[in-house]
């Protein structure tokens, strides 16, 4: 894991030395000048070929040349377009000197000659005589360009601001979390009502009511997810920056030297570069938030459900950037004319723009979270097809600009990415694992793990069932060690849709529903919480939620002093889910734990109990069953729960659903110190869980923090 931060911490250098090789150039006025003066010269007189453009005029063998531009640069408003022009020569191999370059002006100011009244003027032929230049237009002509380059300017500068803005977050945020495990005293003092108006308005509430992992939707496709409030104002600050960005210091010159006859040609085009700019610094970091190795996780201790919020609200700003892009060129072609519009978009170049352009918004349409849920693997493959061509695309189109490296760096972030991802699965190795369909419910996967592979607390990762039908397929899954063997880990896949429907399918005509398969497993993924620096921990987990919040809690109890509090609150729909988990439970029996089962639907799901000795029972008993079913199956519910409660009498249970408003509220009030509550469940509880804590806050003796384990994206 430190190799792949070490690794991660260097690619970030990279990308920043990448982007400030291409992209970060700041036109100097001076440098205006002399871009005004070429430009200017350039559309008097022909004085030499293509090739030469970039350092024809330092050549001061040719007077007519040198000499105009000389006389331009000292009748220029910027005192040092002179040196700007020495140095720039120097660069090409020319040493020139102050007093060359005003010999030459004082020569070209006595024999500049109209090009109008020139007979010998031909707009395709070299043009041996200096050209006349008005002082008016000089000026003019400066500023026109420093209102062009100096839009260069601000795109850069503002795009480099955003990039700021969200480092300087995670710098507060990576300080934060260093404090919780290196200070952790300190975090636990912070109750006043400074803190508290934070945790209890901004960080720990959803945008809204409630609704955060919860999904909201309208007209049945349209489905999204509700940011917290502080995701929600992290965004909207960033929004608010880019329409600041966006809408201010354009000025607009007349006559102007680029566009002399029509403004929205000249508005259009600098509309287009300054979207351009930022558009193309946002990139490497909406390919960075949404990769599995970000560094950024590591550091600020977010979840990977958080940055890829802010991957898709960037997202959609990037693609909104590159519609403006669009559109400013668009009207800057058109008010050119001359079928500028049509030259302009028969350019390759112009042509791959569009295509990174559609990709973008394809991806943004269905990244929606209906599709993605109803039809994820192929949104994976389709998303990845689109980004490449989103890249491609981009990177031809900026390619002659040589703007390329903001691509370079989006193509270095997604390959570190992929490298270390295919890294994890080759550590890992190709294992033999054992799929037992357990409840009819869960699917239990167990994986003999190497030595060096070290799962954690809270950790997830991605695994690969190695059949026909599963193999390309990769879906999350929390990590539990295993209660029986060592050197093994555990997940617990919920039957639901998609792979997990197939696999109960496949296991339903397995014999004792249990099968060997080949998997890989990638990962571990995710980061340590700070739950264990609490006094009081109290887990909340429901339904498949459990096996992380079980993990953590097993980790504080074996290693802490009885000081350390640890309640453990399962919420379960019946008593046959108790099945899937029932090794990892007789572990809680010899430690620190006080772990309470709520089963909502105490009378269902009770036929053929788990753990009965079938073989104990006679066949007259058998047939007694037979005759009286019913009642049979009544006395057998009832011996079944009551068995299951003898053998976990260290658990509480409790039938009902939980008044989760009343729990959390008992255990606060039974809190004598700093709690942290831990949630992974169904996320209408968890949505529950927080809103009810955030309200808590305010009146609380001692500081309660909240850590959510559900991932969802």
């Amino acid at each position: 894991m430190l190799l792949i931060r070490y690794l991660a911490l260097s690619l970030l250098s990279l990308f920043t030395a990448v982007a400030a090789e291409g992209g970060l150039h700041i036109y100097s006025r001076d440098e205006c000048a002399y871009l005004a003066c070429s430009t200017l010269i350039g559309k008097q007189a022909l004085y030499f070929s293509e090739e030469e453009e970039d350092f024809g005029y330092c050549d001061n063998n040719r007077q007519q040349a040198f000499g105009t531009m000389a006389y331009c640069l000292m009748t220029s408003p910027r005192s040092g377009a002179l040196d700007y022009f020495i140095n720039y020569c120097h660069d090409y191999g020319f040493d020139l000197t102050h007093s060359d370059l005003i010999k030459s002006a004082k020569n070209a100011s006595v024999y500049a000659t109209n090009t109008i009244t020139d007979p010998d003027f031909s707009e395709t032929a070299l043009y041996y005589k200096p050209a006349l230049l008005k002082p008016k237009k000089i000026a003019s002509a400066y500023y026109s360009a420093w209102g062009r380059f100096g839009n260069y300017n601000y795109g850069t500068w503002f795009g480099v601001a955003l990039i700021g803005y969200w480092f300087f977050v995670f710098l507060i945020a990576g300080l934060c979390n260093l404090t919780y495990f290196l200070f952790p005293s300190f975090v636990k003092s912070l109750n006043g009502r400074i803190s508290k108006t934070f945790r209890a308005y901004i960080s720990l509430p959803s945008f809204g009511r409630k609704t955060h992992a919860h999904h909201k939707s309208f007209l049945y496709a349209f489905e999204w997810l509700v940011p917290t409030r502080l995701e929600s104002i992290l965004v909207i600050a960033y929004w608010i920056m880019l329409l600041c960005f966006n809408v201010t210091v354009y000025s607009h010159q007349s006559p102007n030297l680029y566009w002399p006859k029509s403004k929205s040609a000249e508005m259009g085009r600098k509309i287009a570069d300054r979207t351009g700019f930022m558009s193309m610094y946002m990139m490497p970091l909406l390919v960075l938030f949404a990769g599995r190795n970000n560094f950024l996780q590591w550091l600020t201790g977010w979840s990977y459900s958080r940055f890829m919020i802010f991957h898709r609200w960037i997202a959609r700003s990037v693609t909104l950037l590159v519609l403006l892009h669009a559109v400013g060129m668009t009207y800057n072609a058109k008010g050119i004319g001359k079928g500028k519009y049509e030259t302009r978009n028969a350019q390759p170049y112009v042509r791959w723009g569009y295509v990174s352009f559609v990709a973008m918004c394809l991806m943004c349409f269905h990244s929606l979270l209906w599709f993605r849920r109803h039809h994820y693997e192929l949104f994976v493959l389709s998303h990845i097809l689109l980004a490449v061509f989103f890249i491609v695309g981009g990177w031809i189109h900026v390619a002659d600009d040589q703007l390329e490296q903001f691509f370079i760096a989006c193509t270095a972030i997604w390959v570190f990415d992929r490298v270390v991802r295919i890294g994890r699965l080759l550590s890992f190795g190709v294992q033999e694992a054992t799929l037992q369909l357990r409840a009819n419910e869960t699917i239990k996967v167990t994986i003999h793990r190497p030595a060096y592979w070290k799962p954690f607390p809270g950790c997830y990762a991605f695994i690969h069932i190695l059949r026909p039908t599963h193999f390309w397929q990769a879906h999350p899954f929390t990590i539990v060690e295993s209660a029986i063997e060592n050197n093994t880990i555990t997940f617990y896949l919920k039957v639901k849709g998609g792979i997990t429907h197939g696999l109960y399918r496949f296991l339903s005509n397995q014999p004792n529903q249990t099968a060997k398969v080949k998997a890989l497993v990638e990962g571990p993924y995710g980061q340590r919480s700070a739950v264990d620096r609490f006094d009081n921990t109290v887990f909340l987990a429901g339904g498949n939620g459990v096996p992380g919040l079980y993990y953590e809690a097993m980790d504080i109890a074996k290693r802490e002093n009885n000081a350390h509090r640890v309640r453990f609150y399962w919420v379960i729909r019946h008593y046959r889910s108790i099945e899937w988990f029932y090794e990892e439970l007789l572990k809680m029996k010899n430690v620190n734990i006080e772990p309470v089962i709520y089963v909502t639907q105490p009378d269902v799901g009770l036929i053929d109990p788990f753990f009965r000795d079938s073989e104990s029972v006679s066949e007259e008993e058998l047939e007694k069953r037979e005759e009286n079913k019913e009642d049979v199956l009544e006395i057998e519910s009832q011996d079944y729960v009551q068995g299951l409660k003898d053998k976990l009498s260290f658990i509480e249970f409790r039938e009902g659903r939980p008044e989760l408003e009343a729990l959390i509220d008992q255990e606060i009030k039974d809190a004598d110190a700093p709690i942290a509550f831990v949630t992974c469940a169904h996320t209408s509880m968890v949505d529950d869980t927080r809103k009810y804590i955030s309200q808590q806050v305010p009146g609380s003796k001692h500081r309660i923090e909240l850590f959510e384990q559900i991932q969802g994206w």
